[in-house]
């Protein structure tokens, strides 16, 4: 896993009621893509659930432990390098 890895965020809980692929379909899960990595947490931007192409959050990606999280690609890849771009130009 590094910045730009697409993930699917599944809580703890989820992850004991029910078995993949079957948390794809709960609403619980989040879907977005790795900014940073420190240790056994991934800093990651969530996708906006009400809004197409927008993030949840646009001032901070959020601290999520590696272990709830699974790559799965679920936007294409070029528009993570831009969305990951934009969010380095707006940090300068």
């Amino acid at each position: 896993m590094q910045r730009g890895t697409q993930i699917v965020y599944i809580p703890d809980h989820v992850g004991v009621m029910y078995t993949a692929p079957s948390w794809l379909e709960k609403r619980d899960c989040d879907w977005g893509f790795v900014s940073s990595i420190r240790g056994d947490v991934a800093f990651c931007r969530y996708w906006s659930k009400t809004e197409v192409g927008e993030l949840r959050t646009k001032s901070c990606s959020e601290g999520t432990p590696i272990r709830n999280l699974k790559e799965v690609k679920s936007a294409p890849q070029a528009t993570v390098d831009a969305m990951l771009s934009r969010i380095d130009a707006e940090e300068e």
